[in-house]
């Protein structure tokens, strides 16, 4: 300790010591939970502001007051105090809870006992001067509330931990040196506050003492208070001390009066029975109180017999009032919320949106509706429990991410809705992409990262728009909108997609009629050695002229099919078509035909046997067919939920069909696959053969690195898309052994095929 060392020695241990325990306090406080944190900061901050006054030590001794150093003791010892009160919980304390008042009672009397013995003889023999008073006062009222503090402490089981008792050690020493230091200040002015002093050096142990109640494992523990208050019963231990505090008010004066020598021996009999009287009334009234408060129990106890029987026949009649209230709410939340994620059904969102859209006085809303990307395949690999359990999930994440939100419902399945209510357009189109966020997250399910994404339209509710129904259509509209752009995005509904989807409507009804009668056409397209410039297959290329004339594109009328289920039909019809010419071609010009196969194609669990059955009709051996397939195709039938597509890609290619994978270098398929999968050939790209036109060093690289791929499976490779001699000779040179494209010939129609096939090398691409 710095005490008595002088000034000069007392200040850089001062200082060292605060510096210490601040960054001990700080460590502690930032490293670790606890309750009531800001009462441990506050007593940081306390010991911060004993750090903080070392700049006093900078001031030469003439330039500084007396008073400086005790202003800064007081500062300090002010936020301990506050620190303390917020500690042990104050403010959270109820009506029943007596500590604090008992505590302030004892602290009371104990003050009666300094005033008589320290304060009031100091003031009376060499009473100091103003100032000196004014800091005597200020400690004297700190010391009285540290007092009480720390008697709340010591008096109270459920604050006695180690960490509150060190703190409450650290509230007796400072305490002591205060009441040590009161006799000297009227003889040696203000020397126990300056550095070195009894209370600096008091102030530097109750720092330490902060310090290591931040490090013990109970300072995360901080005050609790007991369940239900403390005792209406006056303990008995609490009894005593009171009647004790109460006998110091009488006795302590006449015995320090006596002591003073102030009393004249002949008054002493009449003080000491007054005072003898007096200690006798308090007793009893501190008796008198006690035996109120057990008959208060008693009564009280006895009242509670009384109504027991009561309060068990309204008990049971409250219960069955409550079950039949809660029966009800449930068949009515079952009648309005969906069973599974507790979320509002379709019928109530579309009440909702009706009420909304009726009230002529609303302001700007929105309605969204998401739909999941890749659930089905979540259903098909993990199974339907765990399909359940993550739209649970996302019903949680939406309803946090939608928060405001008017209604958030689940539609079925895996369709969701969220409607937005006096909000404007912008802060909807903020939402829906927060809720596309919060979809988007991994979740751990099944032991594993699970994720998904989603497709979202946004309806901005105009006031003019009155019809539920339309509203509904417009956001599915704005739904499919974002589907058929790549998923994983929000799309705001705009007049230019109704349109729209009324044209695909009318695109895929008239496709329909053209399947039924038979208005799609089958044009072929050759695909040549390179070498020798010879024919080695015809794909299959499928077109539709309506009947205004008008030429539709197949990555168009293919995709309207998939949508409305046609596309199976579609696919038997240019197998049929393809082979039937083929019949004619094959033996005479042995050229094989290709044909693309979708999908829902291979889905079917019959496909292989009905392609063979169609080769058996048309009397083609299976080498004669090539089935082309996507890359996206590829690589579903390599994962788990492909399982199907594997196996009658297998079953067909050990009866001899060729495999192809068509548009090579577009997907994400990879090595793992080309290897396992049953592939025959790889068709390049017609964008990397375009980029030959005006190649550079990179693009020459990536083509032939597909070309070595392909050399290296032992499979050949078609390059797509070749329209110019300069193609043609460069892909000749990177050794690509065959080709396809407008500068070998255009599609043409089967009655032209034969022309081509039986002319000569160079008369062929005049001919097409």
């Amino acid at each position: 300790m710095a005490w008595p060392l002088p000034p000069a020695v007392a200040a850089p241990i001062w200082i060292l010591t605060q510096l210490v325990t601040v960054a001990v306090a700080t460590y502690a406080l930032t490293s670790r939970e606890a309750l009531h944190r800001s009462g441990w900061w506050v007593l940081l901050a306390s010991c911060g502001l004993g750090l903080a006054s070392a700049a006093l030590h900078v001031v030469p001794a003439g330039e500084i007051s007396d008073t400086a150093w005790p202003v800064a003791l007081a500062a300090r010892s002010a936020l301990f105090v506050l620190g303390l009160t917020l500690l042990l919980g104050v403010r959270r304390a109820q009506p029943a809870d007596q500590n604090f008042l008992d505590a302030a009672i004892v602290a009371a009397g104990l003050a009666i006992v300094a005033w008589a013995f320290l304060v009031e003889p100091w003031l009376s023999v060499d009473p100091p001067d103003a100032r000196f008073i004014g800091v005597v006062a200020c400690f004297g009222a700190l010391d009285l509330l540290l007092l009480a503090l720390s008697l709340r402490i010591l008096t109270t089981p459920t604050s006695r931990t180690p960490t509150m008792l060190m703190l409450a050690a650290a509230a007796g020493v400072v305490l002591a040196a205060d009441l040590a230091s009161i006799p000297r200040v009227g003889t040696h002015a203000l020397d126990g506050f300056q550095p070195g002093g009894l209370v600096f050096t008091a102030w530097q142990l109750c720092g330490v003492l902060v310090a290591a109640a931040a490090l013990h494992p109970s300072y995360r523990h901080g005050y609790r208070r007991p369940d239900g208050g403390t005792d209406d019963v006056l303990p008995r231990a609490r009894f005593v001390t009171f009647v004790f505090v109460a006998l110091l008010a009488p006795v302590v004066p006449v015995i320090g009066l006596v002591a003073s020598g102030l009393v004249r021996r002949e008054s002493v009999p009449a003080l000491v029975g007054a005072a003898a009287l007096t200690c006798v009334l308090l007793v009893l009234l501190v008796v008198r109180l006690g035996n109120f408060a057990r008959l208060a129990v008693r009564r009280a106890a006895a009242m509670n017999v009384q109504s027991a029987a009561l309060m068990v026949q309204a008990t049971a009649l409250q219960q069955a009032l409550n079950d039949q209230e809660a029966l009800q709410k449930e068949l009515a939340h079952r009648a309005l919320h969906d069973p599974l994620t507790g979320l509002a059904n379709r019928a109530v969102l579309a009440e909702r949106l009706e009420l909304v859209l009726l009230d002529s006085g609303r302001g700007p809303g929105g309605l969204l509706l998401v739909d999941l990307d890749g659930f089905k395949d979540v259903n098909d690999t993990l199974g339907h429990p765990a399909g359940d359990e993550l739209l649970i999930r996302v019903a949680d994440r939406l309803r946090v991410a939608a928060a405001g939100a008017d209604t958030v419902a689940r539609l079925g399945g895996d369709e969701f809705a969220v409607l937005l209510t006096e909000t404007g357009a912008e802060r909807c189109r903020l939402l829906a992409g927060r809720v596309i966020e919060a979809v988007r997250e991994a979740y751990p399910l099944a032991e594993r990262q699970v994720l998904l994404a989603a497709s979202a339209g946004l309806l901005i509710l105009d006031p003019a728009r009155a019809e539920p129904a339309e509203a509904l259509r417009d956001a599915d509209l704005a739904l499919y909108a974002a589907k058929e752009a790549g998923k994983n995005q929000v799309v705001e509904f705009t007049p230019r997609m109704r349109e729209s989807r009324l044209r695909h409507a009318e695109l895929a009804a008239s496709l329909r009629a053209a399947l039924a009668d038979d208005a799609l056409t089958v044009l072929y397209q050759p695909i040549v050695d390179l070498t020798s410039g010879q024919p080695v297959a015809l794909e299959a290329l499928l077109r539709w002229r309506t009947a205004d004339g008008r030429d539709v594109p197949p990555s168009r009328f293919i995709a309207v099919a998939e949508e409305i289920g046609l596309v199976v039909d579609v696919g038997s019809k240019v197998l049929r078509d393809a082979t039937a010419q083929a019949s004619l071609w094959h033996a005479r010009y042995d050229v094989a035909v290709s044909v693309n196969v979708s999908a829902r194609q291979l889905a079917s669990p019959t496909f292989a046997s009905d392609v063979l059955t169609v080769l058996a009709e048309r009397r083609l051996p299976p080498a004669a067919l090539i089935v082309e397939i996507t890359e996206t195709v590829l690589v579903e039938a390599a994962g788990a939920a492909g399982e199907l597509t594997q196996r009658t890609l297998t079953a067909l290619r050990e009866h001899g069909v060729r495999i192809a994978v068509d548009d090579f270098g577009t997907g994400y398929s990879s090595l793992a696959y080309l290897q396992r999968l049953p592939i025959d050939i790889l068709k390049i790209d017609h964008t990397f053969t375009a980029s030959l036109e005006s190649p550079g060093e990179r693009d020459v690289r990536f083509v032939g690195a597909i070309l070595g791929l392909g050399a290296s499976l032992g499979v050949p490779t078609v390059a797509e898309g070749v329209e110019t001699p300069r193609q043609a000779a460069l892909l000749r040179e990177l050794g690509c052994p065959l080709g396809q494209g407008f500068h070998f010939a255009r599609p043409c129609p089967p009655e032209d095929v034969l022309d081509y096939l039986s002319a000569p090398v160079a008369m062929r691409a005049s001919l097409t």
